[in-house]
């Protein structure tokens, strides 16, 4: 990586991906940042959602346009342009665009999180939304990888109402 390309990037189809029906782009990750935090941005349309609720390090969210609705822990709320939420590490959470289109940053800290999306995505063809070209992760698939990254995925079937009812973190 040279130093420029650790010092710039922008939207496009070599660091993006598909992932089910939303569009992600890679612009800050563990090269980059010599591993200490990396940055995607997301463009979703209403209902995506993550395949269950789910716990790992922090994931912070900057809402770029649009609106969220989040559950963290026992916790709802809607974000909306310029708002900022960030969840609890080890914490077990969830969201779900609300309006047609979101576009919204998250962070990781520490950086590795990219990966995970990486592997489970298709790469991007164009700078749009896929409109339904690639379904959601395979549920073995996104637990096995979840491990490799340090996240756990709820069980099957498990909804954001069954946040409460989760098991604590146990690192």
């Amino acid at each position: 990586m040279t130093e420029l390309e650790r010092l710039y990037t922008h939207p496009a189809p070599a660091n993006s991906i598909w992932y089910g029906s939303a569009l992600i782009t890679f612009l800050a990750t563990a090269e980059m940042t010599g591993g200490s935090y990396s940055m995607i941005r997301w463009w979703m349309t209403k209902g995506f959602a993550p395949p269950a609720p789910h716990r790992h390090g922090p994931e912070d969210f900057l809402i770029l346009r649009g609106s969220v609705r989040f559950w963290v822990g026992t916790d709802e709320l809607v974000a909306s342009e310029g708002d900022y939420v960030r969840t609890i590490p080890g914490g077990w959470h969830t969201l779900q665009a609300e309006t047609d289109e979101v576009e919204m940053l998250a962070i990781f800290a520490p950086a590795g999180m990219e990966g995970f999306f990486r592997e489970l995505g298709t790469p991007a063809e164009a700078m749009e939304l896929p409109g339904g070209r690639v379904g959601p992760p395979h549920p073995d698939k996104l637990r096995e990888l979840g491990a490799k990254y340090g996240a756990e995925f709820a069980p099957p079937g498990t909804t954001a109402a069954d946040i409460g009812s989760l098991p604590a973190w146990s690192s």
